[in-house]
């Protein structure tokens, strides 16, 4: 039911609230809450919901800091940019934690997730010589708070 409602939120927010597009937009809501419930079940973390709020703050400024320092790097005359690829490993239990700290990772602008297979996470990053076991770290205990989970190692 939560899936649903979120979904029907997201189309009543795409349409500009336009009560005529809601009939359908219930069709829709269905059918993804369908098919997301067949490729994604669900797992034995639930969010700590008053935790969303810092984690959005987190994510926000990260972004921005993040999108500033591509945009320094790219428009700087000697472009100072060194692209790879960096595996890491991650501490967070398998599931929702982790793939929720893969995509975090991939939305904030420099890196890219590539691959998550166990606990190694293979990244893309804009610069290789960037500190990015840091970044990492600080999202995984931001994600380990999210979910309430420990990860069994001090990060």
């Amino acid at each position: 039911m939560l899936r649903f409602l979120a979904v029907l939120l997201v189309w009543w927010i795409l349409t500009d609230g336009e009560a005529s597009a809601l009939a359908f937009g219930v069709g829709v809501a269905v059918l993804v809450m369908l098919v997301s419930a067949v490729l994604f079940p669900r797992s034995g973390y639930r969010l700590v919901w008053y935790r969303v709020p810092g984690f959005l703050w987190f994510f926000v400024v990260q972004s921005a800091v993040a999108g500033l320092d591509v945009a320094r790097r790219l428009l700087a005359p000697s472009l100072p940019i060194a692209p790879g690829l960096r595996a890491l490993t991650v501490h967070l239990p398998e599931g929702a934690p982790r793939w929720l700290l893969a995509n975090v990772l991939s939305l904030l602008p420099g890196t890219l997730s590539v691959r998550l297979q166990d606990n190694q996470l293979l990244m893309h990053c804009l610069d290789t010589g960037m500190p990015l076991e840091a970044q990492v770290r600080q999202a995984e205990r931001r994600v380990a708070a999210l979910f309430g989970v420990d990860t069994g190692v001090a990060l």
